[in-house]
């Protein structure tokens, strides 16, 4: 019985009691007027209520209501609205299949309260677990991708040194080679200078043929050339004289 029932039976039984009271009220005009008493005006046909109602109303009922009410449903420090509640929900059921009723109704309610509370909860902790677990897997990923970096960067770096070292090693080689092979020059110029530098005339030979045979040009040019080099004055050479060959 909710809050509003509770109020109607109130009501109902307020309603009760004053049809009561007039009742009696009009039972005892009906008597006096059979009795004979006539002494009443007929305008004040109906009799107000009598005094030993009112003095029941003021010094039984209205204390015995406010003692029932500090007894039942009073608790300091309630306010008005809760103590209201409280009543509306500890007012005596008239019918006991019905409260069962209405208790297993809240019970039922209750527990697909409860129940759709944990399921949700659960769909809340799983969902949290979800999202950590893939920013946990998102964490890993982007962790591996640097590392995966890192080394690529490593190996690139590596590549170049590499390269680098294999750039120098080829220059140095062939800067190497290129020494040796001027050294090689210098040295076989310098053999060719020294059996160049002079020669011995043999039987048959003459400066025109020498100049030749070193020079490959036998001009008067090429001969006075080896004529200065030697201080000669003609073209006469003898067998086993020594010239320069400039």
């Amino acid at each position: 019985m909710n809050k509003e029932d509770y109020r109607d039976k109130i009501e109902e039984h307020r309603q009760s009691f004053e049809d009561e009271q007039k009742e009696q009220s009009l039972s005892r005009v009906s008597r006096m007027n059979k009795n004979g008493n006539k002494n009443k005006k007929p305008k004040n046909s109906k009799r107000k209520t009598p005094l030993m109602t009112i003095l029941f109303v003021i010094f039984i009922l209205i204390p015995l209501t406010i003692l029932i009410y500090f007894w039942k449903f009073y608790e300091p420090g309630k306010t008005i609205e809760q103590a209201e509640k409280d009543t509306a929900e500890q007012v005596v059921e008239l019918d006991p299949s019905e409260a069962s009723a209405s208790n297993q109704d809240k019970k039922d309610q209750d527990g697909q309260a409860d129940k759709k509370a944990q399921e949700q909860s659960q769909k809340d902790a799983d969902k949290l677990a979800a999202e950590q677990k893939a920013a946990e897997e998102a964490k890993k990923a982007q962790e591996a991708k640097k590392a995966e970096e890192a080394k690529k960067a490593e190996a690139a770096e590596k590549a170049e040194a590499a390269k680098r070292a294999e750039e120098a090693r080829i220059a140095q080689q062939q800067a190497e080679a290129a020494r040796r092979a001027e050294e090689a020059k210098k040295a076989e110029e310098a053999k060719q200078n020294a059996k160049a530098s002079t020669h011995t005339v043999k039987a048959n030979e003459n400066l025109y043929r020498i100049a030749l045979n070193h020079y490959g040009d036998g001009s008067e040019a090429t001969l006075a050339k080896i004529r200065a080099a030697n201080g000669m004055s003609s073209n006469t050479v003898m067998v086993g004289q020594v010239i320069k060959l400039p």
